[in-house]
């Protein structure tokens, strides 16, 4: 496991303030989507936690699975799924009280109230490190980045 590192990086997870429906077109994990080098070097095994890729407008974007591991304060710890439904990369957000997060069932909730072991979807586009509800949002409400890891084994 990798020692946790505080990042100088804002990272969100984001509720569009409008949303709108959107046409998109199915693109592969593997042979669509490159990631940033910036984005690797943070979390390496980024590509075994793709879930879906799409495009939106014009950009590609990402979506991966989350699983709560701790809520603590302000502070939201997950680990990124892979579709085996086995944890790849960790992650700890600090975030504002008004934050809010998508479920697996697309429900919205408050990031403060969720619990251990609840199931997220998070969207990034391939353009830029960032990390939202929905694809092509683009008005968000910011988690910063606190730490990344491995995640613990089980």
């Amino acid at each position: 496991m990798r020692t946790a590192l505080i990042l100088a990086i804002s990272a969100a997870i984001a509720i569009p303030l409008v949303s709108v429906a959107q046409e998109h077109t199915t693109l592969s994990c593997v042979k669509d989507i490159t990631f940033s080098q910036e984005f690797l070097a943070k979390f390496p095994r980024a590509g075994a936690a793709c879930n879906q890729a799409i495009m939106i407008n014009g950009q590609k974007w990402v979506r991966f699975n989350a699983e709560v591991k701790n809520v603590q304060s302000s502070h939201l710890t997950v680990d990124f799924i892979d579709r085996d439904k086995r944890p790849v990369e960790s992650a700890t957000f600090a975030f504002d009280p008004t934050a809010r997060v998508t479920l697996d069932n697309g429900q919205e909730m408050s990031a403060s109230k969720l619990d251990k072991g609840e199931k997220l979807v998070v969207w990034m586009p391939e353009s830029r490190i960032g990390f939202y509800a929905e694809p092509g949002a683009e008005a968000s409400k910011h988690f910063a980045l606190v730490s990344e890891s491995a995640p613990t084994e089980r």
